[in-house]
């Protein structure tokens, strides 16, 4: 029976979604001895204090359950978007309690309406960290039940035709299920040339077509049909459509569709062709991470810093990585990645090798780049890009709990 066929199968497993009743992600020393002794008083688990501030927790709590009270510290947020953005993200699942070197009242009122349960001005101390957390806790508690979280969205596209870029989500959304242990989907929105089903020697399920020409009829029943199962943890959503016989969607169509999936996934892969980026203009508006993926071509380059630009336009909402793929292919008008680097308007994250012997074993056998070629210095690439993403992958104490009860 497919993840489609039980909806329950989401977030199934106690042992993977528990939730920490507090975790906290700090910058300064100050703070994140205050957060350990604070920790330690309750009986918390001193390892749910971790260092780096509102980027760590978003890399973070996209393939982790959001603990119930979560310290953030938004010293290293850009702007005033970039802090609502976030916030507003991660809100949803717990009650935040955010510090600051801004002691204003817009700063107050900004860090609140962004759905904060408290707001604290750095320097703070053991004391002052233990007041906001009984308040958070009685808060919690005469509160109504907490939004349901919608889970990370992470669109992949290439910046050019040919690039990987379906290599790269299909391998992603199975490290994420398969290692991380998160329920993810991999939608493939190419509806006619896509070939994550044939990657996964799947048989698409009917419907995707359906549910974009009209997705207003989007429903989870709907949803629950549409999904095949490739692993215990992931659920691949394609067609394979006449190449003459092309979907007419409504413009907010994909956008749709995005939103209603990700409330039944932990993690949501896309498979994005680019030029639905401009049928469909505010599909960006439901993707968290946007993968550009490139080769090291100047045709490359030229379109990455025109994605990158439109991106953006979210105001600071979306995280955006440039990976160049098959580093250390000669091909003609290439250049190497540390000129790329120079000329692209952000940051190049990641550098994925050239190995075409793994991916042509893996295609053949119809299997990822973790299962048919296992020693891949690809998949190392690969494994460091989901790092970028998501952060180091956290240890479970469920192991251990389940060897004492063994003995």
């Amino acid at each position: 029976m497919s993840l489609a066929e039980d909806p329950s199968a989401f977030s199934a497993d106690p042992g993977l979604d528990a939730r920490e009743p507090f975790g906290a992600f700090v910058s300064d020393d100050t703070a994140y001895a205050a957060a350990v002794q604070l920790a330690g008083k309750r009986g918390w688990p001193p390892a749910e204090v971790q260092r780096g501030g509102l980027a760590a927790a978003l890399r973070q709590l996209g393939v982790i359950a959001a603990p119930e009270i979560l310290l953030v510290d938004l010293s290293d947020a850009a702007d005033a978007e970039e802090i609502a953005a976030g916030l507003g993200e991660i809100a949803a699942g717990s009650k935040v309690i955010a510090l600051g070197t801004q002691n204003d009242v817009g700063m107050f009122r900004r860090v609140m309406d962004a759905g904060a349960a408290d707001y604290l001005v750095k320097p703070v101390d053991t004391k002052q960290l233990a007041a906001a957390v009984e308040r958070a806790e009685t808060a919690r508690a005469a509160a109504q039940p907490v939004q349901t979280r919608r889970g990370r969205c992470i669109a992949v596209v290439g910046a050019r035709g040919g690039v990987g870029a379906s290599m790269v989500a299909g391998n992603l959304a199975w490290l994420v299920a398969s290692e991380r242990e998160r329920q993810t989907g991999l939608l493939d929105l190419d509806l006619q040339y896509g070939c994550q089903a044939l990657a996964f020697d799947l048989q698409p399920a009917a419907g995707l077509r359906e549910a974009l020409e009209d997705p207003e009829r989007v429903d989870d029943s709907m949803i629950d049909n549409l999904g095949v199962k490739a692993d215990a943890r992931l659920s691949l959503f394609a067609a394979e459509e006449a190449v003459d016989d092309v979907p007419v969607m409504p413009r907010t169509a994909v956008t749709q569709l995005l939103a209603k999936l990700r409330e039944s996934r932990d993690v949501l892969v896309a498979d994005l062709p680019r030029h639905l980026l401009g049928q469909q203009p505010d599909l960006l508006e439901q993707v968290t991470d946007l993968v550009l993926v490139t080769d090291l071509s100047l045709a490359g380059l030229r379109d990455c810093n025109r994605l990158v630009r439109l991106a953006k336009q979210q105001g600071g909402k979306l995280r955006v990585r440039v990976v160049a793929n098959r580093v250390g292919k000669q091909a003609p008008g290439h250049v190497g990645a540390q000129e790329f680097g120079k000329e692209l308007e952000t940051d190049l994250a990641a550098q994925l090798s050239f190995d075409p012997e793994s991916v042509a074993k893996a295609a053949m056998a119809g299997r990822t780049l973790s299962v048919g070629a296992p020693k891949a210095k690809l998949l190392a690439d690969l494994r460091a890009l989901l790092i970028e993403l998501v952060g180091e992958p956290r240890k479970r104490k469920r192991a251990l709990l389940s060897f004492l009860k063994k003995s």
